[in-house]
C-alpha cells in the first residue's frame, strides 16, 4: 500500500554558499520526492575554529530563526559548517533525526547515518560512506529553457561552444595563460559558430578583465546569471570547463556533449603545501583534484580544448537516493504538527505521492516548489 502524504518523512536541506553544493542537495531532494524544506544557512567566523564549532554557536543570528521545531526526520547537509548544526538538530529531536552529509566535512563522521563523497574528497572505506564518481545531479537533463532563454540563444549560431569558468579553489587558481590560449583556440575553430562564456561568483576581477579583452565578436558573449547554467549545458554543442570545479566538470560530462578541460595551476599556498607536505609524506590534501582528473583520464570521459570527448555515463542521483531511502525504509513519520508545515512548504500540487522507486523522478510540481523555496 503506498504511503500517504502525511506519513512521509520531512527533510531539511542545510544549504551552503556554493552553487554546485546546493545543486547536489536540490537534485537529491527531487529524486527522493519527500516534503523538503531548504534552509539557506549563513555562518559566522567561529566556524573556522574547530574547538568552537558546535551547535548554533557558528550559525549567524539571522539564520537561527530557521532552526526551530517541528524537527525533521532527515537532515541533509553540505559544507563543514553544516556538521555541528546537523548534530544540534538531532539532539533537539531526541535523537530521532537521521543525518546525511554530502562532500567534505573536514572531520570524521562516525556518528552520521550516511556520508556521500566524491574522488576529490576520497576517504578510507567506512560502513556509512558512499563514494560516487560524480557529484549528484544533471542540470542539462532536468532544465526546461524559458522563452527568454530560447530567444537569447537564437542569436548564437551553431556550433555553440560553451566555456564555464570557476575561480580560486583551495591550493589552486585559474591559469590565465591557459585560459587565454583556450579561448583563442576556440575562436579559431572551424566551423566558427559562436562562443558563450559563463563566469561564476568565484571568478575574480582579473579574470573578468581578461575576458573583456578577449571576447568582443558579434557572436560571442560573457554571461553570469542568464541564461542558466543548465540551459547553456543543454543548448550548446561543445562544452569546456576550467578544472577547478568537480561539479562543473561532472555536469558537463553528464550532458553527453563533447567536453574539454581547461588546466589550472597551484596557488602560492598550494605550491608550498606540495613541497612541504604532499611530496615528503606522499599524502594528498583536499580537494584532491589530481585524483579526479586521473580517474577521468583513465576512463576517457573528458578531453582537451583541442580534442573534446563526448561520453555516455549514468548520473549518480539514483544511487544516492537509494542510499538515503534505506535509512528511512522502516520509519513511521506521521506527525500532525509537521504535516501542516510540509503542505505549506510544497503547495497543494507539489507534495509527493508515495515513496518513489529507484530511478523514478519526483513530480514536476514538487521539483519546482523545492527549487523556488531554495531560491
Amino acid at each position: 500500500m503506498p504511503e500517504t502524504e502525511a506519513s512521509q518523512p520531512l527533510v531539511w536541506l542545510l544549504m551552503g554558499s556554493r552553487a554546485g553544493d546546493n545543486n547536489q542537495l536540490l537534485a537529491l531532494a527531487e529524486a527522493l520526492g519527500y516534503p523538503c524544506q531548504p534552509k539557506r544557512i549563513s555562518y559566522n567566523q567561529l566556524r573556522r575554529l574547530p574547538f568552537l564549532r558546535s551547535g548554533l554557536r557558528i550559525v549567524s543570528r539571522k539564520s537561527r530563526a530557521l532552526i526551530e521545531p517541528p524537527w525533521p526526520d532527515l537532515v541533509i547537509g553540505v559544507g563543514y559548517g553544516s556538521v555541528p548544526l546537523a548534530r544540534y538538530i538531532r539532539e533537539q529531536s531526541g535523537g530521532r533525526s537521521k543525518l546525511v552529509h554530502i562532500g567534505n566535512p573536514r572531520e570524521k563522521l562516525g556518528d552520521f547515518d550516511l556520508q556521500i563523497t566524491t574522488p576529490q574528497y576520497s576517504r578510507a572505506p567506512a560502513p556509512n560512506l558512499v563514494e560516487l564518481l560524480f557529484p549528484i545531479g544533471n542540470p542539462a537533463k532536468n532544465v526546461d529553457p524559458t522563452t527568454e532563454e530560447q530567444e537569447w540563444l537564437s542569436r548564437f549560431p551553431r556550433p555553440r561552444r560553451f566555456v564555464a569558468i570557476g575561480g580560486p579553489a583551495r591550493h589552486w587558481r585559474l591559469d590565465h595563460a591557459a585560459l587565454k590560449d583556450a579561448i583563442q583556440t576556440l575562436q579559431a575553430k572551424q566551423p566558427q559558430g559562436s562562443l558563450i562564456i559563463a563566469t561564476s561568483a568565484r571568478t575574480p576581477k582579473s579574470t573578468r578583465d581578461l575576458l573583456a579583452e578577449l571576447v568582443r565578436g558579434p557572436e560571442e558573449a560573457v554571461v553570469e546569471h542568464f541564461p542558466r547554467f543548465g540551459t547553456l549545458l543543454r543548448e550548446s554543442d561543445e562544452i569546456y570547463v576550467t578544472a577547478d570545479s568537480v561539479s562543473m566538470i561532472s555536469e558537463a560530462i553528464l550532458s553527453g556533449k563533447p567536453t574539454g578541460i581547461i588546466p589550472i595551476k597551484r596557488s602560492l599556498r598550494g605550491r608550498l603545501v606540495d613541497v612541504l607536505w604532499e611530496r615528503p609524506l606522499g599524502k594528498s590534501t583536499f580537494p584532491d583534484f589530481r585524483n579526479f582528473w586521473r580517474l577521468l583520464g583513465q576512463a576517457g570521459l573528458a578531453g582537451t580544448v583541442e580534442l573534446p570527448v563526448a561520453s555516455q555515463v549514468c548520473d549518480t542521483v539514483a544511487r544516492a537516493a537509494d542510499a538515503v531511502r534505506s535509512l528511512l525504509a522502516s520509519g513511521d513519520f506521521l506527525d500532525e504538527a509537521r504535516v501542516e508545515v510540509s503542505a505549506a512548504d510544497l503547495g497543494d500540487d507539489g507534495r509527493a505521492r508515495g515513496r518513489q522507486r529507484s530511478g523514478d523522478r519526483a513530480r514536476r510540481g514538487a521539483r519546482t516548489a523545492v527549487r523556488r523555496q531554495a531560491t
